[in-house]
C-alpha cells in the first residue's frame, strides 16, 4: 500500500470515529390554529394563527466519559405564512454553546431563556409549575399572570444535574437591548431558580433582577431641562420572586400552584411602562418606575383517557404603577383558560381551546378594555 492510500485511509478512519463521537438531532413542532378572539376595545375576529412552530439542532459531542461539548440552535418560523418569526436573525430563540460534566451539570453561553423564563433549555422556574406546559400563548400560560423572564443576549447559565431530588440554575446575563453600548449596565440580568422534588411532589422557587441602568443626558432633548432628564433616565431595577408547586395527586391527576410579587417589572403583559426617554428630538412619556404588585396561578391536569387530557387554570394579579408624574394607578387581571388535548400518536396532537381575561381599574385603559375572550381548534406534529 503506498503512502498517499495510507494516509487517505487513516484520514477516513479518523473521520468516521469524529463522526461517530458526535450526535446531532434536527427537531421541531409545526403548530397551527384557527382562533376566535375578541380582544378589548376591538372587533371578534377569526383567523389562522400560528402557535410557536420552530426548527432547531441539538449537537452533542463527547470528549471522554465524564466532559461533552453541546450547542443548541433554534429559530422560530410562522407555520401559516413560512416567515421566520423575527426577521433577520437566525436562530432567535437560542443560540447556545455548552459544556457539560457527570457531577458539575452543564454551563452553556449565548442567546437563552433565563433558568426562571419559560424557555429551554435552561427554563426550569415557571415551566415546572404552569399546568398549560407554557403552550398557547399568555391568555392560557402562566406568564397571564406570573411576570416573566424571557430570552436574554450575551449570557451565561450553569444548570446543575438532580442531586437526591435537587436542581438548581443560575442565569447571568451581560445585555439584551439595543441600546447595550449607550448604557453599559442596560438589561443586565440575574436569575436563580431552585427545584426540589420528592415523591409526586416538585417545589420549585426562586427570582430575578433585571438592571436597566442610567440613560446618560446625550440621550435627551436639547430642550430638556437636566432634572428631567436625570429623572427619566434613571430607571430602576426591576425584581421578581416566585414560587410554587407540581403536585401529582393521582396516576391520572396532577395539581399545580404558584404566586410571585414583582417590584418595578417593566415587561408585563399588557402592562408595560416605556423605556425610552427620548423619542427622536422629542420627548415622550419614559418612566423610571415599573410595575409592582403580585400574582398568583393555579390549575389542574386531569387525564380522562389515554389519549384524552382536559387542562384547567385560572389567574389573578393585583399591582401598580407610578406614572412619570408620580401618579400611582391601580390594576388588576382576572383570567380563565381551559382546554381538551388529544393525542392522536406520539408525535401528533388536536386540541381545542377556551379562555376569558377581565381587567379592571388602570389596567382597563393599558389593554385597551375590560374583557378579552379567545378560543382555538388546532393541531400540533413534533418532529
Amino acid at each position: 500500500m503506498t503512502k498517499l492510500k495510507l494516509t487517505a485511509l487513516l484520514a477516513c478512519m479518523l473521520s468516521s470515529v469524529a463522526y461517530a463521537d458526535t450526535d446531532v438531532k434536527l427537531y421541531g413542532k409545526v403548530d397551527l390554529a384557527m382562533q376566535y378572539m375578541k380582544a378589548p376595545g376591538k372587533s371578534a375576529v377569526v383567523s389562522m394563527e400560528n402557535q410557536t412552530s420552530r426548527w432547531g439542532l441539538m449537537i452533542k459531542e463527547q470528549l471522554n466519559a465524564d466532559w461533552a461539548v453541546k450547542a443548541y440552535l433554534e429559530a422560530g418560523f410562522s407555520a401559516d405564512t413560512g416567515a421566520e418569526s423575527t426577521a433577520g436573525v437566525a436562530f432567535a430563540r437560542r443560540s447556545i454553546l455548552a459544556i457539560y460534566n457527570d457531577k458539575i451539570g452543564e454551563i452553556g453561553f449565548g442567546r437563552m431563556g433565563t433558568v426562571q423564563s419559560i424557555s429551554s433549555p435552561y427554563g426550569i422556574g415557571l415551566p415546572n409549575i404552569d399546568p398549560f406546559r407554557t403552550a398557547y400563548g399568555p391568555a392560557y400560560e402562566i406568564e397571564g399572570s406570573i411576570a416573566g423572564d424571557g430570552r436574554v443576549n450575551n449570557a451565561i447559565a450553569w444548570l446543575s444535574n438532580k442531586m437526591n431530588g435537587l436542581r438548581i440554575g443560575v442565569s447571568y446575563s451581560l445585555g439584551t437591548d439595543s441600546d447595550d453600548r449607550t448604557v453599559p449596565q442596560n438589561n443586565r440580568a440575574i436569575s436563580l431558580a431552585v427545584n426540589y422534588e420528592v415523591g409526586p411532589l416538585l417545589i420549585d422557587f426562586g427570582g430575578s433582577q433585571f438592571r436597566w441602568g442610567k440613560l446618560p443626558a446625550s440621550s435627551f432633548s436639547k430642550t430638556m431641562s437636566k432634572a428631567d432628564a436625570a429623572k427619566l433616565g434613571n430607571r430602576k431595577n426591576s425584581e421578581e420572586y416566585f414560587a410554587g408547586f407540581r403536585l401529582n395527586a393521582t396516576d391520572s391527576t396532577t395539581l399545580y400552584f404558584a404566586a410571585q410579587y414583582m417590584k418595578n417589572w417593566r415587561t408585563f403583559y399588557y402592562w408595560m411602562p416605556k423605556n425610552e426617554a427620548v423619542k427622536g428630538d422629542s420627548t415622550t412619556a419614559g418612566n423610571q418606575n415599573g410595575v409592582d404588585g403580585w400574582g398568583l396561578n393555579l390549575g389542574f391536569r386531569q387525564k380522562l383517557s389515554g389519549n384524552l387530557t382536559w387542562v384547567g387554570a385560572a389567574g389573578y394579579t393585583d399591582a401598580s404603577l407610578k406614572t412619570a408624574q408620580g401618579i400611582k394607578e391601580n390594576g388588576e387581571r382576572l383570567r380563565f383558560a381551559t382546554a381538551l388535548e388529544y393525542s392522536l400518536t406520539k408525535r401528533t396532537s388536536v386540541y381545542a381551546t377556551a379562555a376569558y381575561g377581565r381587567n379592571y381599574g388602570q389596567l382597563i385603559k393599558y389593554s385597551g378594555g375590560k374583557n378579552l375572550y379567545t378560543g382555538m381548534v388546532g393541531m400540533a406534529h413534533w418532529f
